[in-house]
């Protein structure tokens, strides 16, 4: 049929955030660390393993070379360290240009970021919530 576009039958990528209210969700969330370059935003997901979005924005990085080295130095990263994170969903926003930047000084930042969110969370993080549902904080 002309006109209907094709369905993939492909499902979401488990790793991945890929839907904006998925973003929404985490950028809402109480827990933002912050580098030199990367701010990471982490809150807990109700799936067994970690999941990562990444927000390159052209504002922060002029150039599509710069943008793509932070998020494929941001993706080798986690996949480094994804079987030791809790079950979380990290946001990895860029935050400035990164021509300055080696890759090995991004990549000790990004691993920074990432063990100090799982320090946080911990692998007693327990995901007690549903994506989607409202946070309640238990403080009063």
């Amino acid at each position: 049929m002309e006109g209907t576009p094709k369905q993939s039958g492909r499902q979401p990528h488990p790793r991945k955030l890929t839907h904006a209210s998925e973003f929404k969700f985490v950028l809402a969330a109480g827990c933002r660390l912050s580098g030199k370059s990367f701010v990471l935003r982490a809150d807990t997901n109700v799936l067994p393993a970690a999941r990562l979005g990444l927000i390159a924005a052209r504002k922060a990085a002029r150039r599509a070379v710069d943008r793509n080295r932070g998020k494929r130095l941001a993706r080798e990263v986690f996949r480094s360290l994804r079987e030791r994170l809790p079950a979380v969903d990290l946001v990895l926003q860029l935050k400035n240009d990164l021509r300055t930047a080696s890759n090995s000084d991004l990549r000790k930042e990004l691993n920074r970021l990432l063990r100090d969110a799982a320090a946080r969370f911990g692998p007693s993080a327990v995901a007690t919530r549903t994506p989607g549902a409202p946070r309640v904080d238990p403080s009063p």
